[in-house]
């Protein structure tokens, strides 16, 4: 796309002013560099939209984010720039990393990330012509996806909107699980001398000051992967294993190539989680020919009750390496056999 759009500047600098595209870069410590020149749009949603920018000071390719609507409500502001200051602390390979924070000439905040070349799970999943197609290869992207969830609930961050269209899945095999903007620090890091001897994560991950989190009774996130807590408004029961439920959602798209709430609209989707009416789920699950460990482990992540499915993400990703491992495990007998006959 080489049509630049009109929302933004040519060029965006740190410190929100605007320079010419002709005008010279310059690297001196006292005057800020004409840094980034808009390539074009890539994706927008309800709240934000992200362009391709060239970053001429390191002359690489970037992601710019920012907010469609300006002037922007001051929770949406609040909201988008601890999305910034979450996940820059949030140092993980399927993590995209934040490189700045800045401010545009109209007012409205923008965020320079890593961009993420390659396509969504959700668009991989969609073109497959047949459910078996490539499972091997979806299970191994929903380990990468459980780790990165993983680092961020072992530093006390819930991601609460995690679906096929917000992974994207490089031509290398990479995988990076994006859009943090609902994404909240739900607690202090454990205490290294408490008696069950839980340590301290590493890094204490804090959300900027003055950042509002949602309102009580009202549901964030996409209902189709939503679990009962997050569906009925009850933000202060979203933790850890609300994630983890999502996370189910995204393995029961891989296997059944549906979520678990299949609905004509977003809100018919948030009836069917609140009350968690899982029953057609369930029968997809069973009929979709996929290996028993993996429908134990989606219907195990799908449980109506907090308490009843996996503690976190790291418990998924254990539980998922464990049955890849068992499989190159048996296709190396079954090889050995072979060559024994």
């Amino acid at each position: 796309m080489n049509t630049r759009p009109a929302e933004l500047p040519e060029t965006l600098v740190p410190d929100g002013t605007a320079r010419g595209a002709a005008e010279e870069v310059t690297e001196r410590d006292d005057v800020p560099a004409s840094r980034y020149e808009i390539l074009g749009e890539l994706a927008r949603g309800g709240m934000g939209i992200v362009f391709r920018a060239r970053d001429r000071l390191l002359n690489r390719e970037v992601g710019i984010k920012t907010l469609l609507k300006n002037p922007a409500p001051a929770p949406v502001l609040a909201r988008f720039r601890a999305e910034a200051h979450i996940t820059g602390q949030l140092q993980h390979p399927s993590v995209p990393p934040v490189h700045e924070l800045g401010v545009l000439p109209d007012g409205r905040p923008f965020i320079a990330m890593k961009l993420i070349k390659g396509q969504t799970l959700d668009a991989l999943l969609k073109a497959r012509t047949d459910l078996d197609a490539d499972r091997a290869r979806f299970v191994a992207v929903f380990e990468q996806i459980a780790h990165g969830v993983a680092y961020a609930h072992a530093h006390n961050v819930v991601h609460r909107d995690l679906k096929p269209a917000n992974v994207m899945v490089g031509a290398h095999g990479e995988v990076q699980v994006m859009d943090w903007g609902l994404a909240k620090v739900i607690g202090q890091s454990a205490d290294p001398t408490a008696p069950d001897g839980e340590t301290a994560p590493a890094t204490v991950i804090g959300a900027p000051d003055g950042d509002s989190d949602s309102l009580a009774g009202r549901a964030f996130g996409t209902p189709a992967y939503m679990p009962v807590e997050q569906a009925i408004g009850a933000i202060d029961r979203v933790a850890a294993r609300s994630d983890v439920f999502s996370l189910g959602g995204i393995l029961c798209a891989i296997l059944t190539g549906k979520p678990p709430y299949v609905s004509a609209t977003g809100e018919g989707a948030r009836q069917l989680a609140a009350t968690a009416k899982l029953a057609d789920c369930r029968a997809r699950l069973s009929a979709c020919g996929a290996e028993p460990e993996l429908v134990a482990l989606c219907n195990w992540c799908l449980q109506p009750e907090p308490d009843d499915r996996p503690a976190d993400a790291d418990a998924v990703a254990r539980a998922v390496a464990a049955f890849r491992a068992d499989v190159e495990r048996r296709a190396r007998q079954a090889e050995l056999d072979r060559v024994r006959a």
